[in-house]
C-alpha cells in the first residue's frame, strides 16, 4: 500500500513541476481560446468582412521590450531609448528570428485581430469613440513610444494592441486576400513584396487605430513606430 502511495505522491510532484514549468513559460502570454469570429469590416476595401475559425493559441501580453530583445539578440536597434519601451526599428526578419529564438513565432494576421478584438465588434476594442486611456496615439503620445503596459488592456488582458507601435505579423500583404482566404486558420498569401503590420502607433490619428485597420511595409524596413509581439500554438 505504501508503494502505491509513494507512486501517487511522485506523480503529483511531477504534475506540479510540469504545471509550474508551463506557467513559467506562459506567464507573460495569454491563452486565446479556439473560436469562430467575424474578421474585417466594411470600413475599407481591403477589410472584406468574412468568417474565420482559429485554433487556440497564446500571444504575448505585452509588446516585446528593448530589454527583452537585447538580452536575446545582443543588440537594440530602437530610435527611442528605454528598457521597458517597445523595441522598434526592428525588421520583420529580426522580429521573426527573436520569436523563434524564444520558442515562439509571429502571430498570423487573423490571430492578431482575434486577440486585439477581445471578443468585441466595435471600432476599437473598448468602443466606438477614441479613448486615450487605452492607447498611445498622435494626440497624447508627445510624438514618441511609451513603456509597454501603461495603457488599459483589452478584455483578454492584452496591452497596447492599439497604439504605441505598429506590430509585425507573419502574413504577406495582398489587398484582396480576405476575399479568398480559407476559413480555417488562414496563414496569409503565399508571397508578396510587403508584410502586414497591425494596431496603429504613437504617430497615428484615430482612424489608423481601428481594430480592423490593415497596413503593410517592406520587411527589411526599419521604422521607429513598428515593433512586434510573439505568439505560439496551444497544444
Amino acid at each position: 500500500m505504501s508503494g502505491v502511495i509513494l507512486t501517487i505522491n511522485t506523480m503529483l510532484v511531477i504534475l506540479v513541476a510540469w504545471v509550474g514549468l508551463a506557467f513559467a513559460q506562459n506567464e507573460n502570454m495569454v491563452l486565446i481560446p479556439a473560436a469562430e469570429f467575424q474578421m474585417g469590416s466594411k470600413a475599407a476595401e481591403d477589410e472584406t468582412l468574412h468568417t474565420v475559425h482559429l485554433s487556440a493559441f497564446y500571444i504575448d501580453k505585452f509588446e516585446v521590450t528593448q530589454e527583452q530583445f537585447e538580452t536575446i539578440m545582443n543588440n537594440n536597434p530602437s530610435g527611442f531609448s528605454g528598457k521597458n519601451l517597445p523595441v522598434e526599428q526592428v525588421t520583420w526578419y529580426e522580429a521573426r528570428d527573436y520569436c523563434k529564438a524564444v520558442g515562439k513565432r509571429l502571430p498570423t494576421e487573423a490571430e492578431w485581430e482575434r486577440a486585439a478584438r477581445g471578443g468585441t465588434h466595435t471600432i476599437y476594442f473598448w468602443g466606438d469613440a477614441i479613448d486615450e486611456d487605452y492607447a498611445w496615439y498622435w494626440d497624447n503620445s508627445e510624438r514618441r513610444s511609451h513603456p509597454v503596459g501603461s495603457r488599459k488592456p483589452n478584455a483578454f488582458g492584452l496591452h497596447d494592441m492599439t497604439g504605441n507601435v505598429w506590430e509585425w505579423v507573419a502574413d504577406y500583404y495582398v489587398d484582396d486576400y480576405y476575399r479568398t482566404s480559407p476559413k480555417e486558420n488562414p496563414a496569409g498569401p503565399f508571397t508578396s513584396k510587403y508584410r502586414v503590420i497591425r494596431g496603429g502607433s504613437w504617430r497615428d490619428l484615430p482612424d489608423f487605430l481601428r481594430t480592423t485597420r490593415r497596413n503593410y511595409d517592406l520587411p527589411a524596413g526599419r521604422f521607429n513606430h513598428i515593433g512586434f509581439r510573439c505568439a505560439k500554438s496551444a497544444k
